[in-house]
């Protein structure tokens, strides 16, 4: 056998060995500040939800995960998962991110909202670095939920109803406006007596001027000249 060197089985050491590297890099560079990639991979060890995810990224079994909500949730992602080896232990990575062991998401939430950002900030903080399922709704109910933000966050005033007062007399008020254009091409001129709340309903092909002048002078000539006429 020969014994020079095999420059493709070294050049695939090389290859496999810049990626571990890479992929070390981004879990490094993942992870939140105040918290220590050692107690990430320590609590992924004892979340039983993460350690079955790792099994299936490499076994490539997914059989089971479908019936479990939060394992359906990252089964939909299994293209975009890997395992991590770190000196403190094995870490779940989604593409760039790490995914975050259940009891260490409200802490990482807590950090990101640091200096009361909103929901907007605090999303996209997190998501540069970490992951886990539900991350968008578990952000939003922390957001509205604190107390110093809702204090801050000025109040929308709406102004009260007013009451219109009531005419002194029928047909002295009305109110006019116009519905439409219908399927058949009509419109509906609608006038309202504010006394009595009496509805006079006429049909148009037209608004135009031309076509509600004599509309309304049938209406007056009928029930009276008002006092007062509102276009709604």
């Amino acid at each position: 056998m020969s014994r020079h060197p095999n420059i493709n089985e070294a050049n695939r050491t090389d290859h496999s060995e810049v990626a571990e590297e890479f992929v070390n890099y981004i879990s490094e560079n993942a992870i939140p500040k105040a918290m220590t990639i050692e107690e990430i991979a320590l609590e992924s060890e004892a979340d039983m939800n993460i350690q079955y995810v790792i099994k299936a990224v490499k076994s490539g079994n997914w059989e089971n995960s479908y019936d479990n909500k939060s394992l359906d949730t990252f089964a939909r992602l299994k293209n975009e998962l890997t395992t991590v080896n770190t000196d403190k232990g094995e870490i779940l990575m989604h593409d760039n991110r790490i995914v975050i062991p259940h009891k260490l998401t409200d802490r990482v939430i807590t950090l990101a909202h640091e200096g009361h950002q909103g929901i907007v900030r605090t999303k996209q903080l997190l998501r540069e670095k970490v992951y886990f399922p539900g991350i968008d709704k578990r952000v939003e109910d922390t957001c509205k939920a604190c107390i110093p933000c809702l204090a801050a966050t000025p109040k929308k005033t709406f102004e009260p109803l007013a009451m219109s007062e009531l005419p002194e007399a029928p047909w002295t008020y009305l109110s006019m406006d116009f519905c439409g254009p219908f399927p058949s091409g009509h419109y509906l001129m609608v006038i309202m007596d504010e006394y009595s709340r009496y509805p006079v309903v006429e049909t148009l092909t037209t608004i135009s001027a031309k076509a509600v002048i004599p509309l309304l002078d049938k209406v007056f000539s009928t029930f009276g000249i008002p006092n007062i006429v509102k276009n709604r």
